[in-house]
């Protein structure tokens, strides 16, 4: 039975959800209160990567060994007006405690790679039907580091992303400079994912 939906915002997801509901019989309406895909959407200011690999979750065990560096960090990651850390506070323990085991952490892995998986190739798709290919393409992503050790020191990261089916290239410091010449001299190690991809304009 064919439904009128209401579909909450013209990002990305609101778009394609919308999309898939119009392929089904239904009918659909777009509530945006700006210009789709405009710089307030969530997909606006995402780095636009499509990436099928980026299977670890934010939260994983000893972060909270970092939190204190990233506050003191005015550039860092995280900012908290102090104000609101008592409101904060009962969000930041759950968040903290979802991926405070490795088990708990490669849980996560697997249930996000089946939902990543097809991002790449479902961007594709639309921007094709769109009649705007040349935004998406897929020539991987690069994971650098100063040394292999630097590395080798996120080891569990990388592990339970094989183990989630992602494959990479490594490459050494003269590899790394013939693909991107411009990269700072102190990165000498780099993976290269093939299989995530690219949009070459969030907006």
């Amino acid at each position: 039975m064919p439904y009128h939906v209401v579909v909450i915002g013209a990002g990305i997801v609101g778009a394609a959800t919308a999309l898939e509901l119009l392929r089904d019989g239904h009918s659909v309406t777009i509530l945006e209160p700006g210009d789709p895909g405009g710089e307030q959407s969530a997909s606006y200011g995402n780095g636009t990567l499509l990436n099928p690999s980026s299977v670890i979750p934010m939260s994983a065990p000893r972060i909270w060994r970092k939190v204190p560096g990233y506050l003191a960090d005015p550039l860092g990651p995280l900012t908290i007006r102090w104000s609101y850390l008592p409101r904060l506070a009962p969000w930041l323990i759950q968040f903290l405690s979802a991926g405070a085991t490795e088990a708990k952490v490669a849980a996560i892995a697997r249930a996000l790679r089946p939902l990543l998986a097809e991002a790449p190739e479902r961007h594709r798709r639309l921007a094709q039907e769109a009649g705007v290919p040349e935004l998406i393409s897929r020539n991987g992503v690069l994971f650098v580091f100063p040394d292999r050790a630097a590395f080798e020191a996120e080891a569990f990261s990388w592990r339970i992303r094989r183990e989630n089916g992602v494959k990479w290239v490594e490459l050494s410091a003269d590899e790394l400079r013939q693909r991107e010449p411009a990269i700072d001299r102190r990165y000498t190690f780099a993976l290269l994912v093939e299989e995530n991809g690219q949009c070459h304009d969030p907006g």
